[in-house]
């Protein structure tokens, strides 16, 4: 009896109201939502085979059929999984607004009252700060690696949200190598004790051509499409107390670009 309850207690966490099949569903679409969803798939599917092999160890003197309709199970939950990472994959690459895998990089540096701030220090094996398709690695360079599934998963609002910080209208917050966090808000104030602004300026480059540009949806803004910097974007973010249509400051590696005469900056 007990082994029928047990067979039928495995059966139903296979059935389409189980968390199985309800992680396949779960919404909205997103890199996060798939990556959720397939170590959720992952993990219940190890929990039944776990189940299924104790069931047969507990049961060596079993019926033939027990131990069939066992391997039978254990092998559909194992093509479930297997088709469902590999179905995944495929349906990412498809729906991604990229069409699959990309590796983006954009530069960038960050001013609060004329002094450059840098970003906590990345740690562990991987060596970033941020998820797997959207990272910095302490070298001042955003990278986006893998499928953008929606273009907005790289806006630099969400850069900073996922390296465990903050970016709105008149508001950046971020990790900084000081320990703690640091804040550049509308209203703080400089030395001179006059009021700052947050303010975000853009570097990008149009054929052999790199100009400027004042940003103000720079929280939704989304980074061009290139791998090397430049042509990828150079974006400086600086708190002042003088409101500007340029800045001085530019990214290493656009400045050293320019110098060698391989790009022109317009002024």
């Amino acid at each position: 009896m007990l082994k029928k309850y047990l067979l039928l207690f495995t059966l139903g966490l296979l059935l389409p109201t189980s968390p199985v099949f309800g992680a396949v569903i779960q919404g909205p679409f997103s890199i996060e939502t798939v990556s959720r969803n397939s170590y959720f798939v992952i993990t219940i599917g190890g929990f039944l085979i776990l189940l299924l092999s104790l069931l047969v160890v507990m049961n060596k003197n079993s019926s033939n059929t027990f131990k069939i309709t066992n391997f039978v199970l254990i092998s559909v939950i194992s093509l479930f999984v297997t088709f469902y990472l590999a179905g995944m994959t495929v349906f990412t690459n498809v729906r991604s607004e990229t069409g699959g895998p990309v590796h983006w990089h954009a530069d960038f540096k960050i001013y609060e009252c004329g002094k450059e701030v840098r970003l906590k220090e990345p740690t562990g094996l991987s060596n970033r700060i941020g998820r797997t398709d959207l990272h910095e690695h302490g070298e001042k360079r955003i990278h986006v690696e893998g499928v953008v599934v929606n273009k907005t998963d790289v806006s630099l609002r969400e850069f900073f949200r996922v390296i465990g910080g903050k970016l709105g209208y008149g508001e950046l917050l971020f990790p900084s190598r000081d320990g703690y966090n640091t804040s550049l808000v509308d209203g703080a104030t400089c030395e001179n004790e006059q009021p700052a602004t947050l303010q975000v300026f853009l570097y990008k480059t149009e054929g052999k051509e790199i100009r400027q540009t004042k940003l103000v949806d720079y929280p939704n803004y989304i980074l061009s499409s290139e791998s090397k910097v430049p042509p990828g974007d150079c974006i400086i973010f600086e708190l002042s107390p003088n409101q500007k249509e340029r800045t001085d400051q530019i990214c290493d590696f656009t400045s050293i670009a320019v110098n060698k005469g391989q790009y022109s900056l317009i002024k």
